[in-house]
């Protein structure tokens, strides 16, 4: 696993644990803008829609919309470490 892909699953891991307590955080995969966090809840595989500036789009368990400023510093990071813009 590369550096930034560890960083990545740690920022999202904890973004779990966060707004999903009782839940344990499987994996993420980038979609067309953004990424899809996915997460193992009390009704099966769950996922959350976050886009690149950190807002959650939408989570199949509670349908609501949030910034993540933890995930936009950890985005900023990544971007850094990679060369990004």
């Amino acid at each position: 696993m590369s550096a930034s892909e560890y960083v990545m699953h740690n920022i999202f891991s904890k973004i779990i644990d966060e707004y999903h307590p009782f839940a344990e955080y499987q994996g993420y995969a980038e979609g067309e803008n953004g990424f899809i966090v996915y997460y193992q809840g009390t009704n099966g595989q769950q996922h959350m829609v976050v886009d690149t500036e950190g807002n959650i789009i939408s989570d199949s368990t509670m349908g609501t919309t949030r910034s993540l400023g933890i995930l936009a510093v950890g985005a900023g990071l990544i971007s850094t470490l990679i060369g990004g813009e």
